[in-house]
């Protein structure tokens, strides 16, 4: 009985080990994502693992500085829609998706918002995270048919509908029932 295999596909067996995950990495959005994230992992950037559907409007920045105490985010009391006070961080993923930036907008110390800013090249990807998450019934809002919402336990999460043509554009915003009773920021 003979089990030697012959040269040439020993050739073809090895030239297939070899090239494959070349080949995955190069030429799939998954492989690409994961390049991207080790790559953005070696040059430091921070990683956000957030369930950003489980924010809460009472929610305090002590809170959040506990929960992620090695995310390094720069607070200042500056007016914005939402409240007084803004924290933002840089970040290279969150949910393992190469992103830039995650800001948090509060009313005191209670959170009325938050943004999260990935890369419009991970659009589908991120969407997808979302749709596994919230579900399938992302609505359109009525005044804009270029935003998805999910009802999410406190407030509501607002995506572009089609992949932003700018990484600028690209974000993800949660909004806190209180933000969206009181849209002006107005104190009663």
């Amino acid at each position: 009985m003979n089990l030697r295999l012959h040269p040439l596909y020993k050739k073809l067996l090895i030239l297939a080990l070899v090239l494959g995950p070349i080949v995955w990495l190069m030429l799939t959005e998954d492989g690409r994502r994961r390049t991207d994230i080790v790559m953005l992992h070696l040059l430091g950037a921070q990683e956000l693992n957030l369930a950003i559907e489980n924010l809460r409007g009472a929610m305090t920045e002590a809170e959040l500085r506990a929960q992620f105490p090695d995310l390094e985010m720069s607070c200042a009391a500056i007016a914005n829609p939402f409240g007084d006070r803004s924290c933002s961080a840089e970040i290279g993923s969150f949910n393992a998706i190469p992103s830039r930036g995650f800001a948090l907008f509060l009313d005191g110390d209670e959170l009325r918002a938050a943004k999260l800013s990935y890369r419009s090249t991970y659009h589908q990807t991120l969407l997808r995270q979302l749709t596994q998450r919230l579900g399938m019934r992302a609505g359109r809002r009525e005044d804009d048919a270029d935003v998805l919402s999910w009802q999410v336990s406190d407030g509501l999460l607002l995506m572009p509908s089609n992949a932003p043509e700018s990484d600028q554009d690209a974000a993800v915003m949660w909004l806190s029932t209180a933000a969206l009773s009181n849209p002006a920021g107005v104190k009663p």
